[in-house]
This record gives structure tokens, sequence and C-alpha cells, in this order.
């Protein structure tokens, strides 16, 4: 059988447009592990750290829009021409890098996905002051723009295939996962196949149109049940992470 996991989430970000405006010493760029935190200096010497904003990825602007969820955690968006950074203002210093704050970047980038296309950023970017943002945006501009064009209207599925009787799986079952594969290929617009782990015959990511990702799951079950020694997982929808590569 398919087994399917679709997370749906409570809490859904609050998004708003960024008025902050740069100071004269923000520097452009994003902190890294390599960085240290800063004091920022006013007129009556150190304030204080400066201003971040935590990056949680790049959307196609579309107007002013608003949400609220039950926390009323803040978004705000960061603009430049057609595209806008989705960040928080936060410390500039390293995020903490523990599994709760990971699961909580997630669920905010997923939070977004249910509403447009996003180029989804790595957990833990961090940058200085609103004209870092504004900054990278610039910069990657004609790379971000065609991401999110590649991704406009899509989002990812996953496949993970293994042999439902333990032990070593003959060759028979090998053969049958790759085709099970190049069937459900047809009905995405991009896959990538990851290298095999364990007993996973299969383990891939698949790029899906959102009006079709009912047929490909629909797909994966006909392939269950014409293979019943083959064990199919079909997780998702997910943030398209597999398909972007985000330099910062």
């Amino acid at each position: 059988m398919v087994e399917r996991a679709r997370r749906e989430r409570e809490q859904t970000p609050a998004i708003e447009e960024a008025t902050e405006e740069a100071g004269a010493g923000d520097r452009a760029g994003a902190l890294g592990p390599d960085d240290t935190e800063e004091p920022e200096r006013g007129r009556r010497g150190f304030l204080g750290p400066p201003t971040g904003y935590y990056f949680y990825g790049v959307v196609r602007s579309r107007g002013a829009w608003r949400q609220r969820g039950a926390e009323r955690e803040e978004i705000v968006r960061v603009r430049y021409r057609d595209l806008e950074a989705l960040v928080k203002s936060v410390p500039f210093r390293l995020p903490v890098m523990d599994a709760e704050h990971v699961q909580d970047h997630q669920r905010a980038v997923e939070a977004i996905l249910r509403r447009s296309t996003i180029l989804p950023a790595p957990y833990g970017v961090v940058f200085r002051g609103r004209r870092g943002v504004v900054r990278f945006l610039e910069d990657q501009y004609l790379v971000l723009d065609e991401g999110l064009a590649f991704l406009e209207g899509h989002f990812e599925l996953r496949l993970h295939i293994v042999p439902a009787a333990p032990g070593d799986p003959p060759a028979e079952l090998e053969d049958l996962a790759v085709h099970a594969y190049a069937e459900l290929r047809r009905f995405a617009r991009a896959a990538i196949p990851f290298p095999r782990d364990g007993r996973r015959l299969i383990t891939a990511a698949f790029l899906v149109e959102r009006n079709a990702w009912i047929e490909f799951i629909n797909r994966s079950d006909d392939l269950s049940s014409a293979h019943p020694e083959l064990i199919f997982d079909v997780t998702g929808p997910w943030p398209p992470y597999d398909f972007v590569h985000m330099s910062v």
C-alpha cells in the first residue's frame, strides 16, 4: 500500500510590508558561521546588537496581503522590483541550531507554500539590516527570477520504494522500482533521484503541478496494487527544497 503524509500546520505566520529603513552603518550580506555579533553604535555610544532579518525565502510580489496565525508571529516582506524576501526581525546573531528551531522554520515555509510559490531558504540565514536583504535581491535578481519561474505552480513530492519482504532484494525488484520511478516521472516537471540508502530501492523528489498531485498519488496507488512485493511511500506536498540551491 502507499503511505501518504501531508502536514497541516495550525500556525500561519503574519505577512506585512517591511517599513524599516537601513541605517548608514548597515552592511550588505548575511550572517555566516565565521561572523561574530557586532554592536551597533549610535549617537550616545553602543546601543546593543544591530537589527537582523531572519530569512525564510523569496516569493513573487502579489500586492498587499496579510494573514495572522495563532501566535501572531510577524513576518515582513522586503521588496525589490517584483520579488519579495520574507523575513522576520531578530537580533543579528547566529540562530540556535536545534531540531525545534529547524522545525519552526519548516512550518513557516510550508504555511507560505499553501498561499504562494516560494524559493525556500535553508535554515539559519540572518541578514544584517534591511539593506542587506535588498542588496541580496538586487545582486541575485536574475537567478531568483528564473528560479521562481521554474517552480511557479509546483511543489515537491518525495517517493521511497522498499521491498515488502525482508532480506536482500533480487535484481528483479530493483528493475521494477526503476520502472515505477520512470512511470511517475511522466507526471512531474522534474525529478531528482538520490543515491540508494539501505533497503530503499528508490528515493526521489518530484516537482509536481499543484493541480496534478492527486493524479501522481493515484498512479502511485496503481503501481503499488500491481506490485505488492514493493512498498511505495509518497510524502508531501513539500516546499521544493531539493530543486533549489540558494547561495547568500
